[in-house]
């Protein structure tokens, strides 16, 4: 069990294990949730990134709180980790520290795993917004975001993945597997520009009958609704 006290699983990094299926399982499961209104303007200050007061500050939140999960690398590999799951985040991965709006970031240490979708997943992350200040959250972020090896502030103009998404975005891939009893369907599919890296993913599929036109293997043409992040097209193309 975590100690207490300690920021644990910021964001839980998938295992990926076993098939492509489990692989994408996980991934949805780690999936970034999209931030609540009552965060929506709780932006960090632009200067808050680079300022070497707030940074010796966060990281001295930091040593005492986050390092026994978040590692002292911020790899996630801390002692309290191994038991986690999801998994403690891993502040090393510049793709997925790049796509963490300061909001997010806010909003993730002050709720932690009290609010959905992490207290379904079960996240052992305190919520600190009784315990940190507000300019305590802000440096521990700062600093959490040094680990990622980006030393500029955590903005659009330094994080492309950071500006608007368009609202619709298509794809093309592999069928991997459906899975009905989640209403998704997994995809092996390229880069999505704008949206997403190569990779293997669950998504949801909506209408739910879109299931009914594909099976594994089919190469597919496809339509993401980003908003919703669910597959609102699918077209079979030939082999």
């Amino acid at each position: 069990m975590p100690v207490t006290g300690t920021l644990v699983v910021l964001l839980g990094v998938a295992r990926l294990a076993g098939g492509a299926a489990d692989r994408a399982a996980a991934h949805t499961d780690h999936d970034h949730a999209d931030v609540p209104a009552a965060y929506a303007n709780a932006h960090v200050p632009d200067h808050v990134w680079t300022d070497p007061a707030m940074l010796a500050q966060g990281r001295e939140i930091y040593t005492a709180k986050c390092l026994v999960c978040h590692g002292e690398k911020g790899d996630g590999k801390g002692p309290g980790a191994a038991a986690l799951t999801p998994t403690p985040g891993d502040f090393t991965d510049r793709k997925m520290v790049a796509e963490m709006a300061g909001n997010y970031w806010v909003w993730r240490v002050s709720e932690g795993g009290l609010v959905e979708p992490f207290k379904s997943k079960k996240s052992a992350m305190p919520a600190w917004k009784n315990e940190l200040s507000m300019n305590d959250r802000w440096a521990v972020i700062a600093y959490a975001h040094t680990f990622s090896g980006h030393r500029g502030p955590h903005v659009a103009s330094e994080h492309p993945r950071l500006k608007p998404k368009p609202k619709t975005v298509t794809g093309e891939g592999t069928i991997v597997a459906l899975r009905p009893d989640r209403q998704q369907v997994v995809v092996e599919h390229g880069e999505i520009k704008d949206f997403m890296d190569a990779m293997t993913m669950g998504y949801r599929v909506a209408p739910a009958s879109l299931l009914d036109i594909v099976k594994p293997g089919d190469k597919v043409r496809f339509t993401i609704d980003t908003t919703a992040k669910t597959i609102t097209k699918i077209d079979r193309l030939e082999k």
